[in-house]
């Protein structure tokens, strides 16, 4: 009797659409936890953002407010009584991921001195399968 070495074509075949399968689900896994650290990495800059303002007015750092803006594709930390009059050399600015989407709260302006925000509310912060609410309270504490 002849003793048979090596795989046919199906097992190999059957072994290779394993594989892919395999192959393919830790790619879409993996993705999902890139977007999802991304949205959270993104979240803790717009909170970071908003205390520094809040902490900027309070001390009226070169006698000024200080505001928080998501317009564009970029979160902008700056000097100035609206996102629109700012005072461009003291931006601090970081872009985002276009996948990331923002509702709500487009600006907050905290008065100098009192620390006040000129807007209230939330920020919803979503990638498309997950999202994070920040809120901004009427006393300028910060909270997600």
């Amino acid at each position: 009797m002849l003793r048979r070495r090596g795989f046919t074509l199906m097992e190999i075949l059957v072994n290779m659409a394993i594989g892919l399968v395999l192959v393919g689900l830790a790619v879409y896994a993996t993705s999902h936890f890139i977007e999802n650290r991304n949205l959270e990495a993104v979240s803790d800059t717009l909170v970071s953002y908003l205390r520094s303002a809040e902490v900027r007015a309070l001390q009226s750092e070169g006698n000024a407010s200080y505001g928080v803006s998501t317009a564009g594709s970029k979160i902008t930390l700056f000097r100035g009584a609206s996102y629109a009059t700012k005072v461009t050399a003291y931006d601090t600015i970081m872009p985002y991921d276009s996948y990331i989407h923002f509702s709500g709260i487009s600006e907050v302006v905290f008065a100098k001195q009192t620390g006040l925000p000129s807007a209230t509310g939330t920020i919803t912060v979503t990638n498309g399968i997950k999202s994070i609410t920040i809120t901004v309270y009427s006393t300028g504490a910060v909270s997600w």
